[in-house]
């Protein structure tokens, strides 16, 4: 298994265009809550930041909008991904990030000199997440800290009226990420793996967002037909079965009572003095 792990940006969803896109959304879609919890454990302007799996830049574009005296170092493996964020975040006229093509198994960054970091969406895809979360440690000051976030797919989507064959898709999807080496359900071990890794201080909390809060619409950007589809073209998940499963969507929102929530777990540490 090589360090990317199980997500790769040309073979994940059958369109990279539609993937970057989602890829948006789902910032996008849980951001506000989200950055409330970077605040609350830690995060200021000023600091040192590294964020390592930066994928496009779309975090790295929110932060600093936020935090416009921060300074990041976007780490990002996938050579296309790492180009896209640095043409993107040109274009945004930010100057105080630079981005380079690292993995987090290996950043070659100084030890002990970043204030506080950012891994989102990224143990979930390496077969290693331990000794990934052990070279975020080394790279943190004595006291600095890390936000890790992931998903769990135990609990992915879920709607009201309920669709059943939405557990078949996560099913499948599972699947396919545990050939590559990943592990979509790591959100619930997020605490053990931090402690493995060296961090102190553990905390752990649960992010919501739900249709009746946020645009319904952004729900729609950020799951996307490109991963169903390549799930079929794999074997994963039949085209009958992903038919089944767009008729009952459809049946969902015809409700006019319906919501869907969708959730994120994230694991806090830091590195004590």
């Amino acid at each position: 298994m090589n360090q990317q792990g199980s997500y790769q940006i040309n073979t994940i969803s059958s369109c990279v265009e539609a993937e970057i896109s989602r890829l948006k959304a789902q910032v996008e879609l849980f951001w506000d809550k989200e950055f409330k919890h970077y605040i609350e454990f830690g995060l200021s302007d000023g600091m040192l930041i590294a964020e390592l799996g930066s994928g496009p830049g779309f975090v790295t574009e929110k932060i600093l909008g936020r935090l416009p005296n921060t300074k990041i170092t976007a780490i990002e493996i996938d050579p296309f991904l790492a180009d896209y964020a640095r043409k993107y975040l040109s274009q945004k006229k930010f100057s105080q990030v630079e981005v380079l093509q690292k993995s987090i198994m290996q950043t070659g960054l100084a030890e002990n000199f970043f204030d506080f970091a950012v891994i989102r969406l990224v143990l979930e895809h390496l077969p290693d997440p331990v000794n990934a979360v052990r070279e975020v440690f080394r790279i943190l000051k004595p006291g600095g800290k890390a936000i890790f976030v992931d998903n769990d797919f135990e609990m992915h989507i879920m709607t009201y009226p309920n669709i059943l064959e939405l557990r078949e898709l996560y099913d499948a999807y599972c699947r396919s990420r545990y050939a590559e080496g990943g592990n979509p359900k790591i959100g619930r071990e997020l605490p053990n793996i931090l402690k493995r890794g060296g961090f102190s201080k553990v905390d752990f909390e649960i992010i919501n967002a739900h249709s009746e809060i946020v645009c319904e619409e952004i729900f729609f950007k950020s799951e996307g037909i490109g991963i169903p589809v390549k799930l079929v073209q794999d074997g994963f998940l039949s085209s009958k079965s992903l038919g089944k499963i767009s008729m009952e969507w459809r049946n969902m929102l015809k409700d006019e009572n319906h919501s869907i929530l969708r959730q994120l777990y994230i694991g806090i540490g830091e590195k004590l003095v």
